[in-house]
């Protein structure tokens, strides 16, 4: 048991370091466009509530801690759809989905019981970040511009949320299921598949900077001398 308690405190610890990650990437390569602002501030925001999480007074836990969690994550994730995509029709079913679900947030605060895993939230988050990564797929095979497809740095993105939401949807949706001993046998699978999305956060943050490498020399006027 004790050994079990040493890898899943490894992993959250190995999960809540990578985020910074991001902010350093930011930090050392000269990349300051938006979706590099976006992932900077998503990285030292998720840190800052799994490194302190230990410090936040229970009852806050207890109340709106996992809401706060879910819908922050949510409104990061969909930032980087909304601005990735170009069909206004998309750009408009990500905005209305988004007014619902912090509303649906909110109304989930108020009133609905609290477990140990927000499992509905999650759940709807997950669907929602799905959805938004087929349109990002959909619009891109049929909007072929010169260049593959894992180029683009949403491409990493679509990538690690699919494995992030996707390794741990059916883990978050039965954690209130499970036994105490169960839920600590298998919750470190959950800092596993957040780990893998940060990291590939930051394969997205490095092809940003090298797709801004190429405009630049594109965009360089050819002078002819002679």
């Amino acid at each position: 048991m004790e050994k079990s308690k040493v890898i899943e405190k490894l992993f959250e610890h190995i999960n809540t370091y990578a985020y910074l990650i991001l902010p350093l990437l930011f930090l050392i390569v000269k990349n300051k466009k938006r979706d590099g602002k976006i992932l900077a501030l998503y990285g030292l925001v998720f840190w800052s509530l799994l490194f302190f999480y230990y410090d936040i007074p229970k009852a806050f836990i207890k109340v709106a801690y996992q809401p706060v969690y879910t819908s922050l994550e949510y409104i990061f994730f969909t930032l980087l759809f909304y601005y990735n995509l170009e069909s206004p029709k998309f750009k408009k079913i990500i905005l209305y989905s988004s007014i619902l679900f912090i509303l649906f947030q909110i109304t989930y605060v108020l009133f609905i019981e609290k477990n140990r895993v927000d499992s509905i939230p999650i759940g709807v988050e997950s669907i929602l970040i799905f959805i938004y990564i087929f349109f990002f797929f959909y619009e891109n095979f049929n909007n072929q511009k010169g260049m593959y497809i894992y180029s683009n740095h949403c491409f990493w993105i679509c990538l690690g949320l699919l494995l992030y939401l996707g390794g741990s949807f059916f883990l978050n949706l039965l954690a209130n299921t499970f036994s105490d001993e169960e839920f600590k046998k298998y919750w470190f699978l959950n800092f596993i598949a957040d780990t893998a999305k940060t990291i590939l956060f930051a394969f997205s943050f490095l092809f940003l900077v090298r797709n801004q490498s190429k405009e630049k020399v594109i965009n360089v006027p050819y002078l002819d001398m002679i």
